[in-house]
């Protein structure tokens, strides 16, 4: 069972990533010509919009943890995109009411810490 509950909370943290990454604003576009100093400058702008973090991300890391749980296993079970995995998704939930939201926590934490 632990191979389910890791993979099944890798897949709801991976969804949730996808959605925050996807309702991001749009990046400014640096310019290609002029000299390489102004484009540095023009670059610094997209280094600071890529680099920031989101703002969903900091909502849900000021969460308690049943509420940011709740809100990842609802994300999951409506994206379309991961619609042949929400009955194992439930599955799991009903039959490790523990294990999966640690691990789906854990995986949240490791992911918030290290991409944003």
């Amino acid at each position: 069972m632990n191979y389910v509950i890791r993979h099944t909370a890798a897949a709801v943290v991976a969804s949730a990533s996808d959605f925050i990454i996807g309702g991001r604003g749009a990046i400014p576009a640096v310019p290609i010509e002029g000299p390489y100093s102004a484009a540095l400058v023009k670059q610094q702008e997209r280094d600071k919009a890529t680099g920031s973090k989101p703002l969903t991300v900091a909502l849900l890391s000021t969460w308690p943890v049943d509420a940011r749980i709740a809100w990842l296993m609802n994300s999951f079970y409506t994206d379309e995109r991961y619609g042949h995995a929400w009955s194992v998704a439930r599955t799991t939930m009903f039959n490790e009411p523990i294990d999966l939201p640690l691990e789906i926590e854990r995986l949240w934490q490791k992911r918030a810490t290290k991409n944003w």
